[in-house]
């Protein structure tokens, strides 16, 4: 656990009780805090830390506080703050993170931060695989896996792989980072963010965490060019991401398919390189790499289809890098659209046989697709899953090309579903199902023969 003991005897609110919550509020705990905690729909994930307050936020002692910490998935500011949030505001009482609360703990390992629209996860993933792969000491979490003061400081030669959200970067102030990553930015949570401005501001954030000795590793764009060279003006070290720098290992390797894994890994291979990492092992650690959940990962397979569960791509530009990394593609989309529908999506349609559309945005994709690639009206994942089994089944019988029924949504899940997890696990068990009665059919009609 990392414990902020420069905080010892402070007077802390905490504000939403999931994973990030109550890891704060342990670790404050430890550091000798008093708290008062408060959520708004959910009893505590799990145990309250033994002398804190659970009560409603009304009834903190605001005059008496110093900070609050506040889950990101609370709005602090736009588009509207939470009540707790604007009292903060009022009383002077400093909103800050979890994570900001495990940068106070002052670990002496070596601290990696990514962020990005997309890829941040993988990239973080693969890193910390990389690291251990390689024998080296290292802690993985932040937004995803363990919650950041959850890890055990793995000690001056150990590293902290971090992935951060826009959501924690707003209110994680004392950040540092010897490496800090921004991948790419595209449109994404505009709503929370005020604008566009404000979401491209949240992500640069982690850029004034290296601080002028720390290495940024940066993709290219429209947004992150300019930031690139203000770095650099201001004598920076700067590496930018090139996809050929990827280490050729990965071309075998399903979990990183695509063009856009080809970014993830170049950016992984350019921290792990100023890590100290050897060439021979970071091709070996990426060769080995298994891949996330969720995230273009083959559930199952029959008779040459395979069944892609990318059930995180929940935007165009992330559905549109997982269509280009395969060829003859069945195609499920649809749920609760973002702002921008299909966006990069609708022209990444080249290698797609059929798009089965699904939840709430199945119409209005249906619309950006017409004309482009045949489509159904699928309405639920079983129905479409089981359409794009049968109708490649026919197909790949036919033409006897090898076919993926692909399951990259373009859109979040939360019309039919609690999570993008929920939804890929119901993929998933709806793919090994099928697959497993086709090869039961195979093997009853062979014994027949």
């Amino acid at each position: 656990m990392l414990v902020p003991h420069s905080m010892s005897g402070t007077k802390i609110g905490i504000l939403g009780l999931g994973l990030s919550g109550m890891a704060a509020a342990h670790a404050l705990a430890a550091a000798g805090a008093r708290l008062w905690l408060h959520d708004d729909n959910a009893a505590p994930r799990g145990e309250v830390p033994q002398g804190a307050q659970l009560c409603g936020w009304q009834d903190w002692p605001w005059d008496e506080l110093t900070s609050m910490v506040i889950s990101p998935g609370i709005p602090h500011a736009h588009p509207q703050p939470h009540p707790a949030a604007a009292r903060a505001g009022e009383a002077g009482v400093e909103v800050i993170s979890e994570i900001e609360i495990a940068m106070r703990a002052a670990p002496q390992a070596r601290i990696v931060a990514i962020t990005g629209t997309n890829g941040k996860s993988t990239t973080t993933a693969l890193t910390g695989h990389c690291l251990r792969s390689a024998g080296r000491a290292v802690a993985v979490g932040g937004n995803i896996g363990d919650a950041a003061c959850n890890l055990d400081d793995p000690g001056a030669d150990g590293v902290i792989v971090l992935e951060l959200s826009s959501y924690q970067l707003e209110t994680t102030p004392s950040l540092r980072a010897d490496i800090a990553m921004l991948l790419n930015i595209t449109p994404d949570h505009l709503a929370r963010h005020g604008g566009m401005e404000g979401y491209v501001a949240a992500k640069a954030r982690i850029l004034d965490a290296a601080g002028a000795e720390g290495l940024v590793v940066i993709g290219t764009g429209p947004h992150l060019d300019p930031l690139a060279d203000a770095r650099r003006k201001a004598g920076g070290k700067v590496s930018i991401i090139n996809p050929s720098d990827a280490p050729a290992t990965i071309a075998g390797v399903a979990s990183l398919a695509g063009p856009h894994n080809a970014e993830n890994a170049a950016a992984a291979a350019a921290c792990l390189a100023a890590l100290g990492l050897a060439e021979d092992e970071i091709a070996e650690g990426m060769a080995g790499f298994a891949g996330l959940p969720h995230r273009l990962q083959t559930v199952a397979s029959h008779g040459g289809i395979s069944f892609v569960n990318d059930s995180k791509a929940t935007n165009g530009v992330a559905a549109a890098k997982a269509l280009a990394a395969f060829d003859n593609v069945y195609w499920i989309a649809g749920g609760e659209a973002k702002e921008d529908g299909l966006g990069e999506a609708a022209g990444e349609t080249a290698k797609v046989a059929h798009a089965y559309l699904i939840g709430s945005a199945a119409q209005a994709f249906a619309a950006e697709l017409d004309g482009i690639v045949e489509t159904s009206l699928s309405g639920d994942l079983e129905t479409a899953t089981t359409s794009a089994f049968a109708d490649a089944s026919a197909a790949t019988g036919t033409d006897g090309r090898d076919a993926t029924i692909l399951l990259s949504p373009a859109a979040a899940s939360f019309d039919q579903f609690a999570s993008f997890v929920a939804r890929g696990d119901a993929f998933t068990a709806i793919a090994r199902r099928l697959a497993a009665d086709a090869g039961a059919a195979a093997v009853q009609g062979g014994a027949h023969a």
